[in-house]
């Protein structure tokens, strides 16, 4: 065979990609894919013969290395090179040379290195161990051909259409030991196709039989006399139709060969039955005898087998002359092979009482049913009604059949009934300003839980609740043994009095419970009296008399009474330390009981005229009242009159203005004053002027009313007369008022010379 040519630029291209390699372990040189091909022997690297030029692989491994294969198959040969840990080697070239019948389909030419195998001849191929793991497929739907090769294998793929045997020679060039660089195979061909039988299970005791066909595989049709022998390898004792271990038996017309294992004794286990096919010789053209094949089949004899399960609650109604409950015996074969003579027990517990069951049974404390025969696979299912007193209860039943049995347990508690009870409580004593409330708190003492539970509280005339409603529910819902729960509302009183109210509270199966509370409402009410002077004059000072009652049924806590001091008054006093700030008088009084009153006093002085109206206010908790008072404050009208001349004495014919003054020296206003003077003979009225308009008649002048004139106020008038007469002249001024009964008089003398 020739050989590639390997230049000196591809050995370092090939070095390069040796260094590029993932594995750790260096690659070997290999051969390029260009260059005429010559069938010859594979040659390594120059000087490669005198050297251990791959000193890493070091032994070559194929499989199989004999086998035997129907023609016009493709059988698949496996190379692996490894180094001297048993590491495979991936990128190791590998050839193959076939001898005999038969040629190569392909060899491992997949990937895209130059170095990639490749089919030379029918006879000859090269190939290279993979870097990474690879399946072979061969293009069906059944993964269970596929041939799975690891980082460092390679492949080969041979078949022949005719009987014969194949040579095979594998050589890895890299192997620098002549004694491991090689590894021979042989495939025999055969047009034979062999089908053993499956592996089997049956029921201890009995029999099975085995067949084998035997046909060719180039037509299929059956191969008569072939040489089937069984061996009964281990195991349950066993024999075949001949009385022993072994059978051999030839094919008939169909191609099969037959032969039937029966157990000695009914033992579960497993027996190996190995299978060997083999083709007569014929001594007449010195054929001599061919073994085909060999294979292994499992024979598994299994027993029958029982068993039971047991369901019942696990809690039921509580305990009563009536309670009842129900429970479930199951009984199964779950192998597949029948068992017969099933007998179930259940004997009752004590407290425990037979009520029926399906099927039925004679009752008492010891059940018992005679079920017979179970097919493999079935089931049996056995219902029984009870009733129990209270309490917790284990009832165990049992199955047998035969040699077998088991055993199921079932437990369950009968608890006692359940009992609520209802506890109510409210205040026992408010106020009608009061809030009122009230806690409701059910609770379970029995053994059993309380369903649908309800609270009802129905409230008594002249109550309600915060949210208008008159009737007040809560659910419970379920309570277990123990539990509690409880709800809170708040209720007002809309009079006093005494309210005493019941709640109700029911639950399923009639379960019932009441409870009530009662409260005292009461009431404080205050009334304030208030007495005082009905008239007081301007600057006088005025005393108050408060006095605050409780005439309610309750205490009047956190009484305080407050007094505005009117604005025509100015505060002076105040009894019990009350205290005044910005116009008001507060006495803290504390509680006052009921019948009790307290009295204070408040002194104020008059300022201005006019009714002086003030309030005083009691508040305590839940309750206040108030009282008004008016007082009338009058001013004192003290008005003065003077009169003077400006000149005197004059002479005669000289004139002399007399000045009226009137003053209001008192505290109120003075009201309608009329001024009038009288001129006499000795002089004659000239002029007159005031703060109204004057009149004359004869001697006299006279003002018209002056409407009014304050508190310390003045008003002023002019008279002018001319003297005619020597003499001592008197001019007399009169004034009146609404306040006066009577007029006041004033003279001024005047000397005329």
């Amino acid at each position: 065979m020739n050989r590639l040519r390997l230049t000196g630029g591809l050995v370092a291209l090939a070095a390069l990609a040796v260094m590029g390699c993932r594995n750790h372990m260096p690659h070997a040189f290999t051969w390029p894919a260009t260059g005429k091909v010559v069938q010859s022997h594979a040659k390594p690297p120059e000087g490669g013969y005198y050297t251990n030029w791959d000193p890493y692989a070091v032994s070559l491994e194929v499989t199989p290395v004999e086998s035997v294969n129907p023609v016009q198959t493709q059988h698949v040969l496996i190379a692996t090179v490894r180094d001297k840990d048993g590491k495979p080697l991936p990128n190791r070239r590998v050839e193959w040379t076939i001898e005999g019948v038969g040629n190569i389909v392909e060899v491992d030419e997949s990937g895209w290195r130059s170095s990639r195998g490749y089919k030379v001849d029918e006879d000859y191929g090269v190939s290279h161990t993979n870097n990474y793991d690879h399946v072979i497929t061969r293009g069906n739907d059944d993964p269970s051909d596929d041939i799975t090769l690891t980082e460092g294998q390679t492949w080969c793929v041979i078949t022949s259409p005719v009987e014969g045997d194949t040579n095979i020679t594998v050589y890895a060039p890299g192997i620098y030991d002549w004694d491991k660089h090689k590894v021979f195979a042989v495939k025999h061909w055969y047009d034979v196709a062999w089908e053993f039988p499956p592996d089997a299970t049956n029921c201890v005791g009995g029999s099975h039989e085995f067949a084998t066909t035997v046909t060719k595989y180039s037509d299929g049709s059956p191969l008569e006399n072939y040489v089937v022998t069984y061996t009964l390898e281990d195991g349950p004792a066993g024999s075949f139709d001949n009385g022993g271990g072994t059978a051999t038996v030839r094919t008939d017309g169909s191609g099969v060969a037959r032969a039937t294992l029966r157990q000695s004794g009914a033992s579960e286990g497993t027996n190996t039955v190995r299978i060997d096919i083999m083709r007569q010789g014929n001594d007449a053209c010195c054929e001599p005898p061919v073994h085909i094949a060999t294979g292994y089949v499992t024979k598994t004899w299994i027993g029958g087998s029982i068993a039971i399960s047991k369901s019942a609650p696990a809690i039921v109604d509580c305990a009563s002359p009536s309670t009842q409950f129900q429970y479930d015996i199951r009984v199964s074969n779950p192998s597949n092979c029948a068992v017969s003579n099933v007998v179930v027990n259940d004997p009752l517990p004590s407290g425990v009482s037979y009520v029926s069951s399906n099927p039925s049974t004679g009752g008492g404390s010891n059940l018992s049913w005679n079920i017979g025969t179970i097919e493999a696979g079935g089931e049996r299912t056995i219902t029984v009604t009870v009733s129990a007193a209270e309490g917790a209860y284990e009832n165990c039943a049992t199955v047998t059949a035969g040699d077998l049995s088991d055993r199921a347990c079932a437990t369950t508690e009968v608890p006692g009934c359940a009992q609520i009870v209802l506890e109510k409580t409210c205040t026992p004593e408010v106020t009608i300003c009061d809030m009122i409330e009230h806690r409701l708190v059910v609770r379970n003492v029995g053994e059993s839980p309380a369903t649908n539970v309800t609270v009802e509280d129905v409230l008594p005339d002249g109550m309600v609740a915060e949210n208008g409603s008159r009737t007040l529910r809560f659910s419970a819902g379920t309570l277990a043994p123990g539990e509690a729960k409880q709800a809170r509302f708040n209720v007002k009183a809309e009079r006093t009095g005494r309210y005493t109210n019941r709640a109700t509270a029911s639950g399923d199966g009639g379960l019932s419970a009441s409870a009530e509370c009662s409260t005292v409402v009461t009431q404080p009410v205050l009334a304030v009296t208030k007495t005082g002077s009905d008239v007081r004059y301007i600057g006088r000072d005025a005393e108050y008399s408060i006095t605050v009652r409780n005439s309610g049924d309750a205490p009047a806590r956190d009484t305080v009474l407050t007094d505005t001091i009117p604005a025509e008054t100015q505060f002076r006093s105040a009894s019990d330390n009350g205290s005044y700030n910005n116009g008001l008088v507060t006495w803290s009084l504390g509680t006052l009981d009921p019948g009790a009153s307290r009295t204070v006093t408040v002194t104020v002085n008059a300022r201005t005229a006019g009714t002086a109206r003030n309030t005083a206010v009691a508040r305590a908790v839940c309750a206040d009242a108030e009282a008004s008072y008016a007082m009338e404050i009058k001013g004192i009208p003290a008005i003065l009159l003077e009169v003077i001349d400006i000149e005197d004495p004059i002479e005669t014919g000289s004139d002399t203005t007399y000045v009226i003054t009137v003053t209001n020296q008192g505290s109120a206003v003075g009201t309608n004053i009329l001024i009038t003077a009288d001129v006499q003979p000795e002089a004659t009225y000239k002029d007159a002027q005031g703060p109204v308009a004057a009149s004359v008649s004869g001697r006299t002048v006279s003002f018209a009313p002056l409407p009014s004139l304050a508190p310390g106020a003045k008003a002023t008038y002019r008279i002018t007369i001319t003297g005619n007469s020597v003499g001592d002249t008197r001019f007399r001024v009169s004034m009146k008022s609404d306040q006066t009964d009577s007029s006041v008089d004033e003279t001024e003398s005047t000397r005329i010379y």
